[in-house]
């Protein structure tokens, strides 16, 4: 019986650290982002690229502004209030002194005919404005998209810098096992054991450098994504191998130049700004032109003093005041009977239609004379023309030398991989031509623990400029108009 229950903790042991393992595992189902996907996540995420499209967006809406300047303004106006003491009615327009509460309804509309081509070129400049900020919007996320790609591959030259590293802990845990064992048989003098022991500390300093480089460059990347740093992010690992066919050495600056000038969104963007600039002079211009306007207006009032004047009511008759008559040489009083009127006030719809009113005509508005300021305006414009045709300039050199330094750099690259590749070799037969010297005893551990170390590093010089030239390449291909994918 205490056989059983022994058995059963044991079971339940067992179950309950598979289960903790598994748990604290990487989920199998968990989906491994590519450098596709890690572009695509980053411009969707990254504030610069939303800053810019947000922009853009602002660009777009300034342009259908623009064009709503040809559509008609339609307006309507009320005007409620109270008046006191000697002022004019405004529905009779007649002075009265007491208190008169009015009120004045009115619709106006008006439709440009004719603004100097103000319209006209507005929207042609907006337009352009939009398309500079759409530009611009597009080469924040390329620029995002380079960056990415190479954090990208700074984490996969890590984890590859950090499986050597591990290998080499390995093999130096392996040789200073190898070494004690020949300490013990005396084939060995015992000083190799403290050698054997400061290669095997170094290697494992050097492992835990390596994880630590695998760790930033991870962080680099995440923070690129806007990603948390305690997020699980598992990436392709594809093996990295430069293409056999890409030969730096035989493109030339003016035939990528051709093809970087219509595909990088930051040149198109300055050319969109010197045809923006070159349209605000046209623009500027225009306001020496007089403008055209048809107007149409409809309008009625109200006044709590407007009398009905078509439909009086007899309130009775009286007797009048006498009126003297001379009749015969003689003074005689006459009266007569007078009727008394009231005039009713009028009611406020009644009032509001028989009071309506309607207007149409053409406004026309002639600048004879501004302070200066139209003249002023179109010497700052072409003044703009000036300083986007700087810009479009600078921007455009700047794509030169950049394209410059990207050609002679891959070339660089490729001269250091060819070169790297070649010292590896022979730093490789060196190792073996030393590890088997090592083994006949023709050579002592300190001659093979130099020769590993050459070879090392020599395969970690090879590595960096393998991912050197690869990024090199990416970067030509950026320039050419090509999608970044490895």
């Amino acid at each position: 019986m205490r056989r059983t229950h022994v058995q059963t903790a044991a079971q339940h042991f067992i179950l309950a650290l598979a289960l903790l393992l598994w748990s604290a595992a990487p989920s199998a189902s968990q989906e491994v982002w590519n450098l596709e996907r890690c572009i695509r996540h980053a411009q969707e995420a990254n504030l610069l690229v939303r800053q810019a499209q947000t922009n853009a967006r602002v660009a777009l809406l300034s342009e259908r502004q623009a064009k709503a300047g040809r559509l008609p303004s339609i307006n309507a106006n009320s005007t409620l209030g109270e008046q006191f003491g000697r002022t004019i009615d405004p529905a009779t327009n007649q002075f009265v002194t007491s208190g008169i509460t009015f009120n004045s309804i009115g619709l106006t509309a008006g439709l440009p005919l004719f603004a100097g081509g103000q319209i006209h070129h507005g929207i042609r400049q907006a337009r352009w404005n939009a398309q500079a900020a759409k530009a611009d919007a597009e080469q924040t996320a390329n620029n995002l998209a380079l960056q990415v790609a190479q954090a990208y591959l700074n984490v996969l030259l890590a984890e590859e810098q950090r499986e050597i590293a591990r290998r080499r802990v390995e093999q130096a845990r392996l040789q200073l096992e190898t070494t004690l064992k020949l300490i013990e048989a005396g084939s060995a003098p015992a000083a190799d054991r403290f050698n054997a022991q400061a290669q095997l500390a170094r290697e494992e300093q050097l492992a835990v450098q390596a994880q630590n480089s695998v760790e930033l460059a991870m962080l680099a990347l995440k923070q690129l994504l806007q990603l948390e740093p305690n997020d699980n992010l598992r990436i392709e690992r594809p093996r990295i191998e430069p293409p056999t066919d890409a030969a730096p050495e035989n493109l030339t600056l003016p035939a990528v130049y051709a093809i970087a000038r219509e595909t990088q969104p930051g040149v198109k963007a300055a050319h969109f700004r010197l045809k923006s600039a070159e349209t605000g002079v046209t623009l500027a211009k225009s306001a020496y032109f007089p403008t055209l306007t048809l107007f149409a207006s409809l309008n009625t009032n109200y006044s709590s003093q407007f009398r009905d004047f078509n439909n009086p009511r007899i309130l009775g008759t009286v007797l009048g005041p006498p009126v003297i008559v001379r009749i015969n040489e003689v003074d005689v009083p006459v009266q007569q009977y007078v009727n008394l009127f009231e005039f009713p006030r009028l009611s406020y719809l009644d009032q509001i239609e028989q009071n309506f009113g309607q207007g149409i005509g053409l406004q026309i508005s002639v600048p004879i004379y501004q302070n200066g300021r139209n003249r002023l305006s179109v010497e700052r414009a072409r003044l703009n023309v000036i300083s986007a045709q700087l810009q479009e300039n600078q921007a455009q050199q700047q794509l030169k030398n950049d394209i410059q330094t990207a050609i002679a750099n891959a070339r660089a690259s490729r001269l250091q991989l060819d070169a790297a590749q070649k010292t590896y070799e022979f730093m490789q037969a060196a190792f073996a031509n030393t590890e088997r010297r090592y083994q006949l005893g023709a050579a002592n551990l300190l001659e093979f623990t130099t020769a590993r170390n050459n070879r090392d590093n020599a395969e970690n010089d090879l590595l960096i400029a393998r991912y050197d030239y690869v990024f090199r390449l990416k970067i030509l291909d950026f320039y050419l108009g090509k999608e970044i994918r490895l």
